[in-house]
This record gives structure tokens, C-alpha cells and sequence, in this order.
């Protein structure tokens, strides 16, 4: 099965001009301007099922911008190669342009000062979307976005939960394959997160559009995405379940144990208690321990009645590979 996005050896590197002090530091760059070379994508590869979405993560500075840009056709690699929707977009932009759709959380694309629908009917004019297309997909985002209340509202109006589902039901009127969300439930509660989650699934599952989704917010990952691409200082340094990533990052599990009856805590180098009390013990290890040698000692204390095994939670491993 051909992917409908993929990299292969994505590069893209930049040559700035480092600054100087002072009126002499002006003259010269002028006239002698130094540079250096900034490696912003470095090398990087991956593949993305149609209908799928996958994660794409990393601190801020990472590159994360930049291969989008080169995936949307703003930018031209310096090496390597990209294709979204059997296209090479930056040598095919405006075609290319057909088959995307982005909405960026902190840069609206709606006219401000006007109603929703000016926005939608420029939209339909700049894609040259038929009649029969625009009403219908008009009408889908009404039934399940509930834009249709807020269509006469002049957007600065708007809450924004209400802007947000505007811009991805605008971002998908000309009916794109592929959906770039950048950071899209920036600074909403915790209902309205859950809200714009549920209609993100809802138009995956209906619509089969591809979305690549660029976030800091872990609910977002977990919530939404199977898969994650993690990339720092432009080199991709993991791509995968996210499960895995847990398994292969985390590096610590925690044990909960349910005993038959009250009983002493396990005493092992490897293992922290964390809790001990009666039945319920709650340990931790932090080293890289196989289960055949942890569940003996657990099984040695008592009769077990129940017993979980947990990962550490996704936001614990983002902050650890991000400070290695």
C-alpha cells in the first residue's frame, strides 16, 4: 500500500548572517557579512497511511515548521525528496494546495471583522469549489461542527472553541486529502479540548482525510494519534506507537498489587515502594528489570488477588527525551 505522505532524506538547511556589534560589526556585514550554516531538517524520513493520524512532536526550534512547509510546498529541500497525495509539493504547489488543508492554532485564516461567512465564501472562491460541493460540505459542518448558529456572527465574536471549529470546517470545504493541524486546541479548557477531539475523530472517520498533527499538549497525542514522529534539532529521533515509545523511553513501570491479606512490603534494591499499606502495595522501578525477575518477589509476600503493570505517563517521557 503506497502511503499518501511520505519523506525520504528530507533535508533543508539555511545560511544566516551572524550579527555584529556596533557601527564597525554594521559596516562590515555590509560589506563583509559573515554566515553560517543552520541545519533546521536534517535527514529525515517516514511515511504516512492515507486515513491515519500520526503525531508530530518536538520542542520548539525542532524543525517541526519547517518540514511542513517543505510538505505543503512553501519551502524547497536542499536535499532529499517529499511527496503528500502523489504530488511533490513544492514543485507542484498550487496543485498541491487542492489537496491540503491547514488551520494553525495561533494564526486564524478568518476575516476578522466579518461574518463567518464571508470567510466560507472566499474560501469557495479562492478553491473554485462547485456549488453542489460547497452546500453540501456546507451542511455537514452544520450538522456536526454546529457552525450554522454562527454564520452571520462577525468572527472577533466568536469564543474560542467556536473559532477553532470554524477554521478546521472551513480548512476542509474543498474536501482535502491530507489536514496539517498546528497546535489546534491551544488554549482551551479541558471541554473544550474534549469537544474539538471527538469532532478531529469524527472527520477522520467520515471524511478518511489524513491529518498530521503538530501539538505540545499530550492529551492531544493520546487522545488522537497511534503513532508519533518525534524530531529535535532536525533529526528525527522517533517514529512509532506510542505505546512503544512508553516502553522504549520510559524506562521505569509501576506495579500495583492487590494481596489476599495484609502483608510486610518487598525489600529489593531495584524496587521502591511508593505505598504498602495492608493489601494494596504500589511499587516502582526505575531500572531496566525483566518481569520474570520482579514477579517472583511480588508472588514471595503473598497470595496475589490482583495485579497491573502501568508505563509511566506520555507527558513524563516527553519531558525526559526532551532534557537528555
Amino acid at each position: 500500500m503506497n502511503p499518501i505522505l511520505s519523506a525520504e532524506h528530507l533535508t533543508k538547511r539555511f545560511t544566516v548572517v551572524v550579527g555584529r556589534k556596533g557601527l564597525a560589526g554594521a559596516v562590515g556585514n555590509l560589506f563583509a557579512p559573515t554566515k553560517r550554516e543552520i541545519m533546521a531538517v536534517n535527514d529525515i524520513s517516514f511515511s504516512v497511511e492515507e486515513g491515519e493520524i500520526v503525531g508530530f512532536l518536538g520542542p520548539n526550534g525542532a524543525g517541526k515548521s519547517t518540514t511542513i512547509k517543505m510538505l505543503t510546498g512553501i519551502l524547497t529541500p536542499t536535499s532529499g525528496s517529499a511527496e503528500a497525495a502523489g504530488l511533490v509539493p513544492y514543485q507542484r504547489p498550487r496543485e498541491n494546495a487542492r489537496n491540503i488543508g491547514v488551520v494553525f492554532g495561533q494564526r486564524s485564516r478568518l476575516w476578522w471583522n466579518l461574518p463567518v461567512q464571508d470567510s466560507f465564501e472566499y474560501t469557495k472562491a479562492l478553491y473554485q469549489i462547485p456549488e453542489g460541493v460547497f452546500r453540501e460540505n456546507l451542511s455537514y459542518f452544520s450538522e456536526n461542527f454546529g457552525v450554522s448558529e454562527i454564520m452571520t456572527k462577525p468572527v472577533r465574536t466568536l469564543s474560542l472553541g467556536q473559532k477553532m471549529r470554524t477554521e478546521i470546517a472551513m480548512a476542509m470545504l474543498h474536501n482535502p486529502r491530507i489536514l496539517y493541524l498546528d497546535e489546534p486546541t491551544i488554549g482551551l479548557d479541558v471541554v473544550g479540548k474534549n469537544e474539538l477531539h471527538q469532532l478531529i475523530r469524527r472527520i477522520n472517520a467520515d471524511r478518511w482525510v489524513t491529518i498530521l498533527l503538530l501539538t505540545h499538549d499530550v492529551l492531544d497525542i493520546e487522545r488522537l494519534c497511534r503513532r508519533v514522529m518525534i524530531i529535535d534539532k532536525g533529526s528525527m529521533i522517533w517514529h512509532g506507537g506510542i505505546e512503544e515509545l512508553k516502553r522504549a523511553k520510559g524506562m521505569e513501570k509501576h506495579y500495583h498489587v492487590l494481596y489476599e491479606s495484609p502483608c510486610d512490603p518487598i525489600q529489593e534494591p531495584f524496587i521502591q515502594v511508593v505505598q504498602a499499606e495492608g493489601q494494596r502495595h504500589h511499587y516502582l522501578c526505575t531500572e531496566d528489570v525483566p518481569m520474570e525477575v520482579i514477579l517472583p518477589r511480588i508472588l514471595a509476600v503473598g497470595k496475589v488477588v490482583d495485579f497491573t503493570v502501568n508505563d509511566p505517563p506520555l507527558d513524563q517521557v516527553m519531558r525526559r527525551i526532551y532534557t537528555e
